[in-house]
């Protein structure tokens, strides 16, 4: 009778870790390459990388490395009334991409994404300018940063994007050439 409790035991045993083995096998995140995403016509598990948050204080990113095309996030939660200021982002090259700026009295919470880009404002013209660790910090305090990686593989179907420089524009009504009068106000 022991012998057999035994082998049951055992078989039983042997079942479920069979089976946690299956299910940790089955729900790991494969990321494929772009070139086998076009080769299977888009029908893959995946071409980004899977979400990583990196954490610097209140500031949070989604993950911590990218294809070029893809949006990265930005969450900045638990704001005090005291807290104001800006975060900056920073390029491979060091330019400044972009500040986003804060203010704990009037919101506690600010999310905001960007696309690292071809842009002609910020001289930003070859798609290898944007390749390399970008970085995030507060103004002014640059002993903490985020880091994270722009990898060269490009997001499938976002190819175009990274041909030729763009201009940012921006209407200056006060300019006279601007095709605005300016002594109407803007809505």
């Amino acid at each position: 009778m022991n012998k057999i409790v035994g082998i049951a035991t055992g078989i039983g045993i042997a079942i479920i870790v069979g089976i946690i083995i299956f299910q940790i096998s089955a729900t790991m995140w494969e990321k494929v390459s772009v070139d086998e995403y076009y080769e299977k016509g888009g029908k893959v598990a995946g071409v980004v990388y899977p979400d990583n948050p990196q954490l610097l204080g209140p500031l949070q990113i989604n993950k911590d490395k990218y294809l070029l095309g893809e949006n990265v996030y930005l969450i900045l939660k638990d704001l005090k009334p005291g807290d104001k200021g800006s975060v900056l982002i920073i390029t491979p090259e060091n330019i400044i991409f972009d500040e986003w700026g804060f203010n704990g009295s009037e919101r506690e919470m600010q999310k905001k994404y960007f696309k690292p880009q071809l842009l002609m404002s910020k001289n930003l013209c070859e798609k290898e300018q944007l390749v390399g660790t970008w970085t995030l910090m507060f103004r002014g305090y640059d002993m903490a940063k985020i880091n994270f990686d722009v990898l060269e593989d490009i997001l499938p179907n976002t190819e175009h994007h990274f041909e030729e420089c763009n201009v940012a524009y921006v209407v200056d009504p006060t300019k006279q050439d601007s095709g605005l009068d300016p002594s109407i106000a803007l809505p």
